[in-house]
């Protein structure tokens, strides 16, 4: 039996406890758990109020003395289970949400924290059966399990129902913090469900002046004669492009892309106008952590000359692996078959045709930065065997692309690549020189989403080829402005 003066203490601490000195209750109540060990009680208002502090390390054995000891505290159970799942220890929480259900100890909060655990697993189903109940077992807890609920919905992307929910956690009591969060989370669901919809129409016109288009060399002595003066134009490029991606049960991953595009010019036109249909399809599975695609592309291009015919197919697929390396940080790792068939009808195709397969491959890292903001970086290394001997070559690739959030719906664009590509056979037209290209490239850009379904465009790409056969060194910049659709 505690001694008289430890009573008193104990009450002294458990009333600094409530008065929210939580700082002299932890002082207190030290002492008494010291001088009496056994002190179920003390234990459980000193954990209270190491919980308050957010000192969960010293909270947590000072629970569990409260529910071991006698009289074991009912109360301390529902701590553990709350700060096990705020921690993120699963197992030990769903150990103490076992007791408590077996004992009846406080069911409606337990069913509440249930719900959160399970919602933490990503076991949404069973988490909105999980709040549901406890809303049923104590009206006090319905706001927040509608407003749990409308998460879950949100997470299994059944926005509809997310709104809902949403709507009738506000609608409970408007003036509340909780209230306050679903006015917010109901804009940020009319922002996801438009993002995110499973059928995706994108328009896009862009304006253009190019000051090379046909990538003609730079001048250099004796070969003048290879330019025409015509390589400057303005021209066009529009876009129409159909995304599916559909919300599949369990881990299951499927998108589906159908894109058009065609690129018109003001000069060289009978030449050098294109026309560009692609189909991708990947499927994959999320294991959580990390994701396994299997992306398919195929593009045919039809090219003026004077009229559209059948210029060139080309194929890729294999393997992707996207992993969640941290919070915010995203790597991928692709590598693939690809196969081009070029049907330009050349004089030596044993030397000249550019038909070829080979290999494909990328590291990606990707930073997701706050506000919207992305920092990507990318290494890349391609093998073509090419029929015509001149054209097999390696290459090795190196980007960095950035987007930055500069004003509300304002964002900056900057992007890097450097392609150092290796022919691997000398070439027999430039006095048996084997080619060795290193082509630049920097764009900058900005977009105004004046609209969710409005995007302003404008973009300045320059590219500097420098190459040891004089043919193939060239600069070109190209300017361009136009507005992106989306529906």
């Amino acid at each position: 039996m505690p001694a008289p003066c430890q009573t008193a203490s104990l009450e002294e601490g458990v009333r600094q406890y409530k008065a929210e000195n939580y700082e002299e209750a932890i002082e207190i109540l030290l002492k008494v758990r010291k001088a009496d060990p056994s002190s179920s009680m003390a234990a459980f208002f000193l954990g209270m109020a190491f919980k308050q502090t957010n000192d969960v390390q010293n909270a947590l054995p000072q629970f569990r003395d409260a529910v071991m000891l006698k009289p074991p505290i009912r109360e301390a159970v529902v701590e553990l289970i709350d700060i096990s799942q705020q921690s993120g220890n699963i197992p030990e929480a769903k150990q103490w949400i076992g007791l408590a259900e077996r004992e009846n100890i406080l069911p409606a909060k337990v069913s509440f924290l249930k719900g959160m655990v399970l919602a933490q697993e990503g076991k949404y189903g069973e988490a909105i059966e999980s709040f549901e109940k406890s809303k049923k077992l104590d009206a006090a807890y319905t706001q927040a399990a509608e407003f749990q609920i409308a998460l879950c919905y949100m997470n299994q992307r059944n926005f509809s129902k997310a709104k809902e929910r949403f709507q009738a956690a506000l609608t409970l009591d408007p003036l509340s913090d909780l209230g306050s969060f679903a006015r917010r989370y109901q804009e940020i669901v009319e922002q996801r469900s438009f993002i995110e919809r499973p059928l995706r129409i994108t328009l896009g016109v862009m304006g253009k002046y190019d000051t090379n288009m046909l990538a003609e060399p730079n001048l250099y002595p004796g070969i003048e004669s290879l330019t025409t003066g015509d390589q400057a134009s303005y021209g066009m490029t529009n876009t129409f492009r159909l995304d599916y991606v559909p919300t599949l049960s369990g881990n299951w991953l499927f998108n589906a892309t159908y894109a058009l595009a065609s690129g018109i010019n003001e000069r060289n036109y009978d030449t050098h106008d294109v026309l560009a249909n692609t189909i991708s399809l990947a499927p994959g599975y999320n294991f959580g952590k990390f994701a396994l695609n299997f992306p398919v592309n195929y593009t045919h291009t039809l090219k003026r000359d004077p009229g559209y015919r059948r210029y060139a197919d080309n194929f890729s697929a294999g393997p992707m692996v996207r992993y969640l390396a941290a919070q915010n940080h995203i790597l991928e790792l692709f590598a693939g078959y690809t196969k081009k068939n070029v049907f330009k009808t050349v004089t030596n195709p044993e030397l000249e045709d550019q038909s070829s397969c080979g290999v494909d491959s990328y590291l990606s890292w990707m930073w997701l930065l706050e506000g919207g903001g992305i920092f990507n970086l990318k290494y890349g290394h391609a093998i073509e065997r090419a029929d015509g001997i001149h054209y097999s070559n390696q290459s090795n690739r190196f980007t960095v692309n950035a987007i930055y959030p500069i004003y509300s719906a304002l964002r900056l664009q900057l992007s890097g690549d450097v392609n150092l590509q290796n022919y691997d056979n000398e070439n027999s037209f430039f006095g048996n020189e084997t080619r060795r290209d290193k082509i630049y490239t920097g764009t900058v850009g900005l977009t105004w989403d004046v609209h969710r379904n409005v995007s302003l465009i404008a973009q300045y790409t320059d590219i500097v080829a420098h190459s040891n056969i004089a043919a193939y060194d060239y600069d070109r910049s190209i300017y361009s402005a136009g507005m992106e659709l989306k529906f």
